[in-house]
């Protein structure tokens, strides 16, 4: 029987390799990928670097596990609100619905989420607006199944749109989303503070009125 209080070389692994997802994380979204050494994570991490190539091959592959890491809670949040508006419009989908549905469980890890998920949300915003992703192998996502369902509800709320319009449409939702989910200010400066970056509320309620009559012809 293992003693009480000592830790298992599994369990020292496990939180060795969270130190350094935890750093990786914080330092992309501040510095952007290639902005951050193996070494930066390291000491951020109070983990040897050599340990960082051990579990994840490369700065690269650590960027991937990054990204994976917290996929899942993103892609339930929008899975489960977005089947449960279906099951309840039943044959009167709309746009605003599917759109409201979806924007409103992406903005609700953003309200309620820590300082930890606000970072990896600023690191999907870099991801979603510079070719890293491709470069790093990501030209498909974690997030891309349930970006299909997404689109095969609007398509079914608006049957009159071609596939084109249907991915354009999401292609500029997801825009105005990550550049929300980057809190960059600008929009603070610009309003001379009567709109701020971080008021993750107002941003779900405007942008679901913009985006309710985007396939309106």
């Amino acid at each position: 029987m293992r003693k009480r209080g000592r830790r298992t070389n599994e369990e020292r692994r496990g939180e060795s390799q969270e130190r350094l997802l935890d750093a990786a994380e914080s330092l992309f979204a501040r510095n952007g990928f290639n902005g951050v050494s193996t070494k930066d994570i390291g000491q951020a991490a109070d983990v040897d670097p050599s340990l960082l190539h051990y579990y994840f091959t490369s700065k690269a592959g650590l960027y991937v596990a990054v990204i994976g890491r917290r996929a899942g809670y993103v892609n339930a949040a929008r899975r489960e609100a977005l089947e449960a508006y279906a099951r309840e419009a039943g044959d009167a989908l709309t746009v605003a619905g599917v759109v409201r549905a979806y924007v409103e469980s992406t903005f609700e890890l953003a309200r309620k989420g820590d300082e930890g998920y606000l970072n990896y949300l600023t690191v999907i915003a870099q991801m979603n607006s510079t070719p890293a992703g491709g470069v790093l192998g990501l030209e498909t996502t974690p997030f891309d199944e349930v970006v299909q369902l997404f689109v095969d509800l609007l398509r079914r709320a608006s049957p009159g749109a071609t596939d084109p319009d249907l991915y354009w449409f999401y292609h500029m939702l997801s825009g105005a989303i990550t550049l929300s989910w980057a809190r960059t200010g600008r929009i603070d400066e610009l309003s001379s503070g009567q709109c701020r970056s971080t008021d993750f509320d107002a941003i779900a309620d405007h942008m679901v009125s913009v985006f309710s009559h985007g396939l309106d012809r």
